[in-house]
């Protein structure tokens, strides 16, 4: 499919997720002979919803799904770029069962699912050399013996999600309650007339609690640091409307946050008080729920700013001398985000090159301690996960196929010290921040060597010459307007012009149905 294609280079994906089918798809369409490899018997990845009860492996759920999860960034900026999510058929913010249809339409779109094998797990991937000669995975597919596969490259694409972290609690086992991670919660119907308390403050705590609070007896919130709560709509648009491309890229950050701060007093929906954390609107991901300061200023949710000091035999001691009686704790306390049950050693840490909670992952995606593995997804931005998966794996593709070259170990640490440094100026300086990064700048910095990147000039240039009105549209939609996933179709390596404007143009005007001409050129891009 593509004109850089080296049929000897075989790649094993590792993830049927979001970042699983776009790695897939763009090493298809590099002529990259790919093949992911999918544990359970769906995509979809941790979008795939898993059932839990009392009879359910811990061990086995991999999804953290819960029945009212609800995407946390627009459907205009959370679309694959040559795939638009189509506004007649999904709201601005949509459901994961939603997420899981779009997911299965775009495999269907682009023949992917002939080169996914599912109920197959990987046992372990071996380098060669350290993967200069490639990589030996063992596969094992259900109910059957392993097999041993060799491959150019792995692509580890199964997310920071799979494995719930649970502090050492003091005293939990005294604890005469349930207790469980929000990993494994999925309704709110169990715990109806209970005493619930919620460890927490990013963006499952503060859902699971919103659900909690209007059937439990209490619901009780429990955040340290306290957080941003943002709701989905300002003004009656998507938030991200408000922070584009523009936004993004010219204004200085602690400006722009200054800014943000001020158009959350002027909306007055800033976090109530209690909650309200020391450090910026966005030095932190933050998190979107628009009932959640109601809850709290009507005490339907009872927020307490402590840390637990100890579990006791009724509930909980926090940190401010405070004592709760509960019946159910539930921890909405993260995750490993460098869980790699499939790797026999870190490949993202040494203990001579990684300074304490840092990760050696250079752009997010690839580690200088080993050759041809990279990780697709890792990634925490202020922005949405579909279209930063689709420019690592174009450029992961671009790196194999040699349309752009590796970078030497050097220049890899060097980066990877220079970003450590500045996101220790911009972010709060957590293990949850290392993989962290303005959406529409990332994205840039890893399509600029495929001529992909949609820059001022570039887009200026072309109001000079066909069709000048156009060009201005799409120039004023892609800086000015939200800033939509298509943009990185416009121009270079992999574009799909046509496509790509039409799609910005729509979303500039706010239709309620894609194109007849994005339909239609949707339809060619698929598989015949």
């Amino acid at each position: 499919m593509g004109s850089h294609q080296q049929s000897q280079v075989r790649v094993a994906i590792i993830g049927a997720g979001v970042s699983g089918l776009v790695a897939l798809k763009e090493c298809l369409a590099a002529g990259i002979d790919a093949t992911v490899f999918e544990t359970r018997d769906v995509i979809g990845g941790a979008w795939a919803y898993q059932p839990v009860d009392a009879d359910t492996d811990p061990s086995e759920v991999t999804s953290s799904m819960y029945d009212g999860t609800m995407l946390n960034s627009c459907r205009d900026t959370s679309s694959f770029t040559d795939f638009p999510i189509d506004p007649a058929r999904y709201g601005h913010y949509f459901t994961h069962r939603q997420m899981t249809r779009y997911l299965r339409e775009y495999a269907e779109h682009f023949g992917l699912l002939g080169h996914i094998r599912l109920n197959m797990k990987v046992l372990n991937s071996v380098p060669l050399n350290g993967g200069k000669d490639g990589w030996d995975v063992t596969v094992q597919p259900q109910g059957k013996p392993a097999d041993e596969l060799h491959f150019t490259a792995v692509l580890a694409a199964t997310g920071h999600l799979s494995k719930p972290k649970i502090p050492d609690f003091e005293g939990r086992e005294l604890f005469q309650g349930e207790f469980l991670h929000s990993h494994y919660y999925r309704r709110p119907g169990p715990y109806a007339g209970k005493r619930v308390a919620v460890i927490g403050m990013g963006s499952s705590a503060v859902d699971i609690a919103c659900e909690l609070a209007p059937q439990t007896a209490e619901c009780h919130l429990i955040t340290r640091r306290g957080g941003w709560v943002l709701p989905r709509f300002v003004l009656g648009k998507p938030s991200e409307t408000f922070d584009n491309r523009a936004t993004q890229l010219w204004i200085n950050p602690t400006i722009a946050q200054y800014i943000q701060t001020k158009l959350l007093h002027l909306v007055d929906i800033l976090p109530p008080p209690e909650l309200r954390p020391d450090h910026r609107v966005l030095a932190q991901n933050p998190t979107l729920r628009g009932d959640f300061s109601e809850k709290v200023a009507t005490r339907i949710i009872t927020p307490h700013r402590a840390s637990v000091s100890s579990f006791t035999p009724t509930g909980l001691l926090l940190s401010n001398g405070t004592s709760l009686d509960v019946d159910v704790v539930i921890a909405a306390t993260g995750y490993d985000q460098f869980h790699f049950p499939y790797l026999s050693f870190d490949p993202v840490r040494d203990k001579d090159t990684t300074p304490p909670g840092g990760v050696d992952l250079y752009r997010f995606l690839a580690t200088p301690h080993y050759d041809n593995l990279f990780f697709v997804g890792y990634t925490e931005l202020f922005g949405p996960l579909m279209p930063a998966a689709e420019a690592q794996s174009r450029y992961i593709a671009a790196l194999l196929t040699g349309l752009v070259p590796k970078s030497t170990k050097e220049e890899m640490f060097r980066s990877i010290r220079d970003i450590r440094a500045q996101q220790k100026k911009k972010y709060v300086d957590s293990e949850r921040h290392v993989l962290t990064w303005e959406c529409v700048e990332y994205c840039d910095s890893l399509l600029k060597p495929l001529g992909a990147d949609p820059g001022f000039g570039r887009l200026l240039g072309r109001c000079f010459k066909g069709n000048p009105i156009r060009a201005l549209g799409v120039l004023n939609a892609v800086w000015f307007g939200v800033p939509s996933s298509a943009q990185w179709r416009l121009c270079g390596h992999g574009s799909r012009r046509g496509l790509a404007e039409e799609t910005v143009l729509r979303i500039a005007a706010d239709k309620r149905e894609l194109s007849k001409k994005e339909v239609e050129l949707v339809r060619e891009l698929g598989v015949k």
